[in-house]
Protein backbone atom coordinates (compact mmCIF):
# COMPACT_ATOMS: atom_id res chain seq x y z
CA UNK A 1 0.00 0.00 0.00
CA UNK A 2 1.68 3.42 -1.02
CA UNK A 3 1.22 6.54 0.29
CA UNK A 4 -1.84 8.37 -0.77
CA UNK A 5 0.23 11.55 -2.09
CA UNK A 6 1.47 8.89 -4.91
CA UNK A 7 -2.01 8.54 -6.32
CA UNK A 8 -2.56 12.08 -6.13
CA UNK A 9 0.30 12.78 -8.33
CA UNK A 10 -0.91 10.34 -10.85
CA UNK A 11 -4.16 12.05 -10.78
CA UNK A 12 -2.48 15.88 -11.18
CA UNK A 13 -0.05 14.42 -13.82
CA UNK A 14 -3.10 14.43 -16.27
CA UNK A 15 -5.14 16.84 -14.73
CA UNK A 16 -7.57 19.42 -16.72
CA UNK A 17 -5.63 22.03 -17.74
CA UNK A 18 -8.82 24.37 -17.81
CA UNK A 19 -9.64 23.95 -13.46
CA UNK A 20 -5.95 23.38 -12.83
CA UNK A 21 -4.88 25.29 -9.47
CA UNK A 22 -8.75 26.14 -8.54
CA UNK A 23 -10.95 25.15 -6.11
CA UNK A 24 -12.96 22.84 -8.83
CA UNK A 25 -9.40 20.91 -9.60
CA UNK A 26 -8.85 20.31 -6.22
CA UNK A 27 -12.36 18.99 -5.41
CA UNK A 28 -12.43 16.66 -8.52
CA UNK A 29 -8.77 15.38 -7.02
CA UNK A 30 -9.96 14.56 -4.13
CA UNK A 31 -13.23 12.97 -5.86
CA UNK A 32 -11.26 10.84 -8.10
CA UNK A 33 -8.69 9.48 -5.07
CA UNK A 34 -11.98 8.20 -3.29
CA UNK A 35 -13.24 6.62 -6.36
CA UNK A 36 -10.25 4.58 -6.70
CA UNK A 37 -10.18 3.57 -2.87
CA UNK A 38 -13.12 2.21 -3.58
CA UNK A 39 -12.90 0.47 -6.79
CA UNK A 40 -10.04 -0.87 -5.00
CA UNK A 41 -12.24 -2.28 -2.06
CA UNK A 42 -14.72 -3.22 -4.19
CA UNK A 43 -12.45 -5.20 -6.83
CA UNK A 44 -10.01 -6.92 -4.59
CA UNK A 45 -11.32 -6.45 -0.92
CA UNK A 46 -8.60 -4.18 0.43
CA UNK A 47 -8.39 0.23 0.21
CA UNK A 48 -5.69 1.65 -1.89
CA UNK A 49 -4.50 4.00 0.88
CA UNK A 50 -4.67 4.17 4.84
CA UNK A 51 -5.06 7.65 4.96
CA UNK A 52 -8.43 9.15 6.35
CA UNK A 53 -11.58 9.88 4.11
CA UNK A 54 -13.47 12.89 5.42
CA UNK A 55 -17.36 13.94 4.13
CA UNK A 56 -17.29 17.26 3.68
CA UNK A 57 -20.21 19.74 1.94
CA UNK A 58 -18.96 18.81 -1.37
CA UNK A 59 -18.33 15.34 -1.07
CA UNK A 60 -15.46 12.72 0.08
CA UNK A 61 -12.00 14.61 0.92
CA UNK A 62 -8.23 13.61 1.70
CA UNK A 63 -7.46 16.28 3.95
CA UNK A 64 -3.63 16.24 3.68
CA UNK A 65 -4.12 16.04 -0.54
CA UNK A 66 -6.26 18.85 -0.06
CA UNK A 67 -4.10 21.43 1.92
CA UNK A 68 -1.38 20.54 -0.46
CA UNK A 69 -3.18 21.34 -3.64
CA UNK A 70 -4.61 24.50 -1.68
CA UNK A 71 -1.14 25.82 0.06
CA UNK A 72 1.20 24.86 -2.78
CA UNK A 73 -0.06 24.03 -6.06
CA UNK A 74 2.81 24.78 -7.78
CA UNK A 75 5.09 22.52 -5.48
CA UNK A 76 2.73 19.74 -6.04
CA UNK A 77 2.37 20.16 -9.56
CA UNK A 78 6.20 19.95 -9.95
CA UNK A 79 6.04 16.34 -7.76
CA UNK A 80 3.80 15.17 -9.66
CA UNK A 81 5.54 15.84 -13.15
CA UNK A 82 8.60 14.31 -12.09
CA UNK A 83 7.06 11.50 -9.93
CA UNK A 84 8.29 7.81 -11.59
CA UNK A 85 5.52 5.36 -10.50
CA UNK A 86 6.58 1.99 -9.34
CA UNK A 87 2.79 1.30 -8.99
CA UNK A 88 2.20 -2.80 -9.14
CA UNK A 89 -0.22 -4.30 -12.03
CA UNK A 90 -3.28 -3.90 -10.08
CA UNK A 91 -2.71 -0.66 -8.89
CA UNK A 92 -1.92 0.55 -12.40
CA UNK A 93 -5.59 -1.32 -13.22
CA UNK A 94 -7.35 0.70 -10.29
CA UNK A 95 -6.39 4.18 -11.55
CA UNK A 96 -7.11 3.23 -14.99
CA UNK A 97 -10.52 2.36 -14.61
CA UNK A 98 -10.84 5.38 -12.35
CA UNK A 99 -9.36 7.27 -15.03
CA UNK A 100 -11.77 5.76 -17.28
CA UNK A 101 -14.83 5.45 -15.87
CA UNK A 102 -14.73 9.17 -14.03
CA UNK A 103 -11.93 11.54 -15.49
CA UNK A 104 -14.79 13.09 -17.72
CA UNK A 105 -17.22 14.48 -15.24
CA UNK A 106 -16.72 17.67 -13.68
CA UNK A 107 -16.08 18.01 -10.11
CA UNK A 108 -19.39 19.53 -9.92
CA UNK A 109 -21.22 16.26 -11.23
CA UNK A 110 -18.19 14.41 -9.20
CA UNK A 111 -19.45 15.97 -6.25
CA UNK A 112 -23.10 15.37 -6.68
CA UNK A 113 -22.27 11.82 -7.45
CA UNK A 114 -20.72 11.67 -4.02
CA UNK A 115 -23.75 12.71 -2.53
CA UNK A 116 -25.16 9.69 -3.34
CA UNK A 117 -23.35 7.54 -1.18
CA UNK A 118 -24.86 6.69 2.18
CA UNK A 119 -21.08 6.84 3.42
CA UNK A 120 -20.87 10.38 2.93
CA UNK A 121 -24.07 10.82 4.42
CA UNK A 122 -23.84 9.11 7.03
CA UNK A 123 -20.13 10.61 8.20
CA UNK A 124 -21.08 14.16 7.03
CA UNK A 125 -24.08 14.30 9.51
CA UNK A 126 -22.02 12.57 11.99
CA UNK A 127 -20.04 15.70 11.65
CA UNK A 128 -22.44 17.79 12.73
CA UNK A 129 -22.96 19.46 16.57
CA UNK A 130 -25.46 22.04 16.21
CA UNK A 131 -24.62 24.42 13.34
CA UNK A 132 -20.82 23.17 13.74
CA UNK A 133 -19.51 20.93 11.81
CA UNK A 134 -16.20 19.35 13.27
CA UNK A 135 -14.13 17.03 10.22
CA UNK A 136 -12.52 14.86 12.90
CA UNK A 137 -16.24 13.42 13.30
CA UNK A 138 -16.92 13.17 9.68
CA UNK A 139 -14.27 10.01 9.37
CA UNK A 140 -16.19 7.83 6.25
CA UNK A 141 -16.16 4.40 6.86
CA UNK A 142 -16.03 2.22 2.89
CA UNK A 143 -14.68 -0.87 4.33
CA UNK A 144 -18.20 -0.83 5.96
CA UNK A 145 -20.11 0.97 3.38
CA UNK A 146 -21.76 -2.60 1.24
CA UNK A 147 -24.16 -1.09 -1.19
CA UNK A 148 -22.10 1.94 -1.96
CA UNK A 149 -19.22 -0.55 -2.78
CA UNK A 150 -21.81 -2.86 -4.65
CA UNK A 151 -23.22 0.47 -7.00
CA UNK A 152 -19.37 0.45 -7.40
CA UNK A 153 -18.61 -3.02 -8.71
CA UNK A 154 -21.83 -2.67 -10.95
CA UNK A 155 -20.29 0.05 -12.37
CA UNK A 156 -16.68 -0.92 -13.10
CA UNK A 157 -18.05 -4.36 -13.95
CA UNK A 158 -19.87 -2.14 -16.79
CA UNK A 159 -17.26 -0.69 -18.18
CA UNK A 160 -14.93 -3.32 -18.39
CA UNK A 161 -17.27 -5.16 -20.30
CA UNK A 162 -17.78 -2.38 -22.22
CA UNK A 163 -14.03 -2.55 -23.18
CA UNK A 164 -14.05 -5.72 -23.96
CA UNK A 165 -16.90 -5.35 -26.71
CA UNK A 166 -16.29 -4.84 -30.22
CA UNK A 167 -17.75 -1.61 -31.63
CA UNK A 168 -18.29 1.09 -34.51
CA UNK A 169 -17.39 4.34 -34.02
CA UNK A 170 -18.74 7.50 -35.57
CA UNK A 171 -17.47 11.15 -35.36
CA UNK A 172 -20.09 13.73 -35.35
CA UNK A 173 -18.97 17.70 -35.32
CA UNK A 174 -15.43 16.70 -34.06
CA UNK A 175 -16.98 14.35 -31.48
CA UNK A 176 -16.32 10.47 -31.04
CA UNK A 177 -18.96 8.39 -30.59
CA UNK A 178 -18.23 4.66 -29.58
CA UNK A 179 -21.61 2.50 -29.94
CA UNK A 180 -21.86 -0.80 -27.90
CA UNK A 181 -24.39 -3.22 -28.36
CA UNK A 182 -26.57 -0.88 -30.82
CA UNK A 183 -25.93 0.46 -34.50
CA UNK A 184 -26.51 3.81 -35.05
CA UNK A 185 -29.51 4.70 -37.66
CA UNK A 186 -30.87 7.78 -38.83
CA UNK A 187 -32.39 8.70 -35.84
CA UNK A 188 -29.85 8.17 -33.41
CA UNK A 189 -27.55 10.25 -35.73
CA UNK A 190 -29.74 12.64 -35.88
CA UNK A 191 -29.80 13.00 -31.88
CA UNK A 192 -26.05 13.13 -31.57
CA UNK A 193 -25.95 16.26 -33.64
CA UNK A 194 -28.23 17.54 -31.88
CA UNK A 195 -26.09 16.89 -28.89
CA UNK A 196 -23.17 17.86 -30.12
CA UNK A 197 -24.23 21.79 -30.60
CA UNK A 198 -24.14 21.94 -26.95
CA UNK A 199 -20.91 20.46 -25.94
CA UNK A 200 -16.86 20.59 -26.63
CA UNK A 201 -15.69 18.18 -29.00
CA UNK A 202 -14.64 14.87 -26.95
CA UNK A 203 -15.26 11.09 -27.10
CA UNK A 204 -18.25 9.53 -25.85
CA UNK A 205 -19.75 6.25 -25.23
CA UNK A 206 -23.30 5.43 -26.61
CA UNK A 207 -25.54 2.73 -25.63
CA UNK A 208 -29.24 2.10 -24.87
CA UNK A 209 -31.42 2.24 -21.10
CA UNK A 210 -34.17 0.23 -21.77
CA UNK A 211 -35.95 2.56 -24.81
CA UNK A 212 -33.58 5.61 -23.86
CA UNK A 213 -30.24 7.05 -25.74
CA UNK A 214 -27.33 6.97 -23.21
CA UNK A 215 -24.36 8.97 -24.10
CA UNK A 216 -21.68 9.49 -21.23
Amino acid sequence: MKDVMDYAKFFLKNEDKNISNTFDGNMKLQKLLVLADMISIAKYGTPLFSEKILAFKNGFVVEPVRLRYKNDYEGFKKDSENFNPDFTEQEYKILNATSGIFEKLTAKELSEFSHLFKSWEKAYKNGFTGNFHDKDRSVVNLTDATDDIKKILETVNAWEHIQSVPHKTEIVNGSTFYFFDIVPDDEIMQELEEFTENCEPDSYTVTRDGDELVIF
